[in-house]
């Protein structure tokens, strides 16, 4: 491989259309990053969908205007990532019919011709997932139900990463970790699920081929060649992946007993497994990793990244410095326990069983009739917000670690751990070394691994990892690490207490 030699990664994220171009060796040097806005198509919120046409044109644009800036000698390929439940169905002529973001609720109208079918025990058992009105399952039921002109138009069903391949070569595939968020797949068995397919008389037809991350699906269109600027005849495409599955090979999780926390809008928390277990709660999902014979068990704490922006934005964003400066500066501040201030926000123990229960915010605080007690600042506020997307964080890693048969070890990324104070919360509340990767936006460097491995530059994922992946060490500090060991006790006391409002 020559230094020149360098690879597109397109990742579409809840919020954000980005494109970057890595090096081989794995080094980010330019990034385009454009925001979209999802389509609400009913007064309640639960219908949503994407402007498929933005979305392309801002793909395009991206990846115009990053080889334009990087000048690249040498393209070797491209690869991409896309929000796991994102779904689009195309007719006959390749022109999408619907395209629906993973906060897409609308098949909440239809659940009920799934619980018509199958138990919630059955359909877990094949799929290790639920409640199934998340799901593309769903959403096809409810055009099926609501919009059956268009219903009948439906020749194939993507997933968004397989719908950003589609765009850029014309072929239809999925892989493993895409179409695990379906409901239309069998965990164990690796496959499409006959027993559901049947039973909603779904045409096999509309479904892609299943193909293993990291396999060449063909080239670019020789129009977006020249489009894009691109000077060279042949591009190939890499298959994909979901976007934490990237992720999570960007920073390294990819052994046995290896536990990586995706800090993005939600903060999904893996453990790597050698073999599909299912919850026999039927809570915590089952999903296959990107690398073959290893699959993955996910607890998601829910809204960190949303409660931590949310934040920023209510706060300190009228302030002339950057927010994410002055939160640092918080936090490097305030003691453990933000002076017996305790936020709940949001983040906290998956419980698909009361998702759909309304629970309010609530910050508790000393008040200031409290005689001999220092009132709260702003950064106690602050500190208490992030400690409690620690603590939820927290109840979900516990919470994993029944299912680890092998010795963890913990690593996290994304945009939460570009802040060097919130990591140091984060590991001495978990009581774990956490590893962090030089480029916190590890989904990129997913998408370039992916490329490496289907272009056979390196045989296997590991040495890719360990010789390409920088990652920092973050260290427990023992005392400090004891004080939230029972600050955590009193926010989880605190919490029970609030549930019975």
């Amino acid at each position: 491989m020559k230094n020149s030699d360098k690879i597109i990664s397109v990742d579409i994220s809840s919020k954000k259309v980005k494109i970057g171009i890595i090096s081989d060796k794995l080094e980010l040097e330019t990034v385009s990053v454009q925001e979209y806005e999802t389509i609400d198509e009913d007064i309640n919120g639960f219908a949503k969908r994407f402007d498929m046409k933005d979305i392309w044109n801002k793909v395009k644009l991206g990846i115009k205007n990053v080889i334009k800036e990087n000048k690249p000698k040498k393209i070797i390929g491209i690869s991409s990532c896309g929000q796991r439940m994102a779904t689009v169905f195309l007719d006959k002529k390749g022109n999408e019919i619907y395209g629906g973001p993973n906060t897409d609720m609308r098949g909440i109208d239809s659940a009920y011709l799934i619980e018509d079918e199958f138990s919630e025990e059955e359909l877990f058992s094949i799929t290790a997932h639920s409640p199934f009105f998340m799901f593309t399952l769903a959403r096809l039921l409810w055009f099926k139900e609501e919009k059956g002109v268009e219903y009948e138009k439906i020749s194939k069903i993507l997933m968004l990463d397989d719908w950003i391949a589609y765009k850029l070569t014309g072929e239809f595939y999925t892989d493993y970790t895409s179409l695990g968020e379906s409901l239309l797949f069998d965990i164990t068995k690796k496959r499409w699920s006959s027993e559901i397919i049947e039973a909603f008389d779904i045409n096999p037809g509309i479904l892609p081929e299943i193909v293993e991350s990291s396999t060449v699906i063909g080239d670019i269109k020789l129009d977006l060649i020249k489009e894009f600027g691109i000077n060279q005849k042949i591009l190939p495409v890499i298959k994909g992946c979901g976007d934490t599955q990237a992720n999570l090979l960007g920073m390294g999780v990819i052994e046995d007993g290896n536990i990586g926390i995706s800090l993005g809008t939600t903060a999904p928390i893996h453990l790597v497994i050698d073999k599909p277990i299912i919850d026999p709660n039927l809570n915590f999902w089952t999903n296959c990793h990107i690398i073959k014979d290893k699959w993955l068990i996910e607890a998601s704490t829910g809204g960190t990244g949303r409660v931590y922006d949310w934040f920023k934005n209510a706060f300190i964003s009228d302030s002339k410095r950057d927010a994410n400066e002055i939160m640092d500066e918080f936090l490097s501040k305030i003691k453990p326990g933000a002076g017996s201030t305790y936020a709940f926000l949001g983040p906290e123990l998956m419980a698909i069983k009361n998702q759909t229960s309304i629970k309010r915010g609530v910050f508790i605080f000393p008040p200031p009739s409290m005689i001999g007690e220092e009132l709260p600042k702003l950064e106690n506020f602050a500190q208490s917000a992030i400690e409690g997307i620690c603590f939820g964080i927290l109840e979900n890693f516990q919470a994993l670690l029944q299912f680890a048969q092998s010795e963890i070890k913990t690593f996290c990324s994304g945009g939460m751990a570009k802040s060097y104070e919130f990591c140091k919360i984060l590991v001495n509340i978990l009581n774990q070394e956490i590893y962090v990767p030089k480029f916190k936006d590890s989904a990129f460097l997913g998408c370039a691994i992916n490329t490496l491995i289907g272009l056979k530059l390196y045989q296997d994922y590991s040495t890719i990892v360990n010789n390409l992946i920088k990652l920092e060490k973050f260290s427990v500090e023992t005392q400090i690490s004891i004080k939230y060991k029972n600050i955590f006790k009193e926010w989880k006391n605190l919490k029970r207490q609030m549930s019975k409002l």
